[in-house]
């Protein structure tokens, strides 16, 4: 994205980081969980497959917009109607 500088605030900054660490560990602990305990990497390479499908309909096939190729942001953001 093109964010001018000065528009988001070091606060911001921060929280984004935060929220990327934490994501980061859970979704860490949920895999080793999957490999350890719910069916090992098969599954774990499954589900995720099986979930990026999904997102890409979700994201990109069913909230078609007549748009081009660089409206990227209308894409993505248009499905909350």
């Amino acid at each position: 994205m093109h964010i001018e500088p000065g528009v988001v605030t070091g606060a911001k900054i921060l929280l984004s980081y935060g929220t990327a660490v934490g994501a980061l560990g859970l979704t860490s602990r949920m895999a080793l969980e999957t490999l350890r305990h719910d069916g090992g990497a098969v599954a774990l390479l499954g589900r995720s497959v099986i979930t990026t499908l999904l997102v890409f309909c979700f994201f990109q096939i069913l909230p078609h917009q007549p748009v081009g190729v660089s409206e990227v942001h209308l894409i993505l953001g248009s499905h909350c109607f």
